[in-house]
């Protein structure tokens, strides 16, 4: 009894480390590997923190993503090709997102550049978008909606689904995102993750921004910052409404598939990570036999 009261006690203080937060229920970066998102607004240089609040116009363009190779090993030591998606799990509401996901940006073959001298690796794209980026735009009377970038390892067994080919420009809507990930071999486990809250409502400034924990002009509303949200009731894997897309999750569509340039990393992070929840058990099992 006494081991396992030390045993929960201790793991209660572990912090989580994956991005986005397990608790969204969706799939996660394991030890917190950020993806580096940058943007380009009226000339001003915005590096994305995990749960930046913006306005749309902030991310209205294709970012530049880079991995952030100095700092995780498992992306330092991988010479291969990624696939980069965009999605928002929240359309058309937080509250009954019954268009989940708007895929915003759908590019396989994205290869890493050289390192730069902030430590990230620029990824660079070798082949047109499957889904040109399009910028987010929830509906005016919509709380903010999330928008999490995902890079996944390309292995060589990588096939792109048949049964995803109709998603395009115009067609973005109830993106089934698991179904995707297990059809085409990449796996439920991305190599980095990036996620912001962007909003669209009356009174929110397209150019506002404010870090993690921070609150909209008019207040967060239903925006979910915790927790799996609502269930929606209805599902397709590879159908949606173009109009339904575009009213959801609209935005300038002036994506280009042109290579990236390196830009400045937005993690906190100060070393090499290259732990797992697993080893981490193993050494408070460890320590417990002391007792």
């Amino acid at each position: 009894m006494k081991n396992t009261s030390i045993l929960l006690g201790l793991v209660a203080i572990v912090p989580v480390l994956a991005i986005p937060p397990p608790d969204f229920g969706f799939p996660e970066a394991p030890n917190h590997t950020e993806l580096s998102i940058t943007y380009r607004d009226n000339g001003n240089t915005i590096v994305v923190q995990e749960a930046d609040l913006f306005g749309v116009g902030i991310a209205d363009e294709e970012p530049i993503v880079a991995v952030e190779t100095a700092n995780y090993e498992s992306i330092s030591s991988y010479n291969g090709s990624y696939v980069l998606l965009m999605v928002d799990p929240d359309a058309r509401f937080p509250e009954n997102p019954t268009l989940r996901f708007i895929l915003h940006w759908l590019q396989t073959n994205v290869t890493a550049g050289p390192v730069g001298a902030d430590g990230t690796s620029p990824l660079i794209n070798n082949t047109a978008a499957r889904v040109p980026y399009r910028g987010p735009g929830p509906p005016t009377n919509s709380s903010a909606h999330r928008y999490i970038f995902y890079a996944f390892q390309q292995h060589d067994n990588f096939t792109f689904p048949a049964a995803f080919e109709s998603f395009n420009a115009t067609n973005r809507a109830m993106f089934n995102l698991t179904a995707f990930l297990d059809e085409s071999n990449l796996g439920q486990v991305p190599a980095a993750a990036q996620y912001f809250f962007a909003s669209n409502m009356t009174g929110v400034p397209q150019d506002f921004s404010a870090a993690a924990g921070g609150t909209f002009p008019g207040g967060n509303g239903q925006m979910i910052t915790e927790g799996p949200g609502p269930a929606i009731t209805a599902s397709a894997t590879t159908t949606g409404s173009g109009s339904a897309a575009a009213t959801s999750g609209s935005g300038s569509g002036t994506a280009s598939a042109t290579g990236s340039a390196a830009s400045a990393s937005g993690s906190n992070a100060a070393s090499v990570v290259d732990a797992s929840t697993g080893s981490l058990f193993v050494v408070l099992l460890a320590f417990l036999n002391l007792f």
